[in-house]
């Protein structure tokens, strides 16, 4: 006789646990009792849906992914404000703890490498100021000759260093706007 409880996405369940988790505790308190006990189920749940913990920890990297790179930047009236807004959507606490997880993981790293070097999910985050930069020249925001690849990675890593600093907060719109600023000054 089953003793369990249908569940009609059971890996759908887990995963946003562990988002949850990630978002309110960080990756500290990410493991499997917590993602089992957060989503109601039993831990063998978790081994039936991933192979094992680095494969679940690897999934939800491919979903932070995922997210990046369909993000749209909202209407800005300047290259600072458009950058700044992407940045904001960018890093997130789940998004953050998900990096501290797979700095740390080889298994994790091996799983969501696309052969590119670098870490997970800056890279995208990259891409992602890149696209903005790019679009913000094609319209006069940003010099012609401005070098888009090293502004991305300017302000992808000041947003990083700010963002993973030790108080665990997100720094807010203002500090956010005024690095953006600082950094395209020349550029602009």
């Amino acid at each position: 006789m089953p003793t369990g409880r249908a569940l009609d996405d059971a890996r759908g369940l887990l995963l946003e646990a562990g988002r949850r988790i990630l978002a309110e505790k960080g990756a500290s308190a990410l493991t499997s009792r917590s993602v089992t006990e957060a989503s109601g189920v039993a831990k063998g749940v978790l081994h039936r849906h991933f192979e094992d913990f680095d494969a679940y920890i690897a999934a939800l990297v491919v979903g932070e992914i995922v997210r990046i790179r369909e993000i749209e930047p909202r209407v800005a009236e300047s290259a600072p404000a458009a950058v700044a807004d992407v940045i904001e959507q960018v890093f997130t606490s789940t998004m953050l703890a998900l990096v501290s997880l797979a700095i740390g993981r080889d298994g994790v790293r091996r799983r969501v490498s696309d052969g590119s070097r670098g870490i997970p999910l800056l890279g995208d985050a990259t891409t992602a100021v890149a696209d903005v930069l790019a679009a913000g020249r094609e319209v006069g925001w940003i010099r012609r000759d401005a070098d888009v690849p090293v502004l991305a990675l300017a302000l992808t890593g000041s947003a990083y260093l700010l963002s993973a600093g030790g108080s665990g907060a997100l720094p807010d719109d203002d500090a956010v706007e005024e690095f953006v600023q600082s950094i395209l000054a020349a550029s602009l």
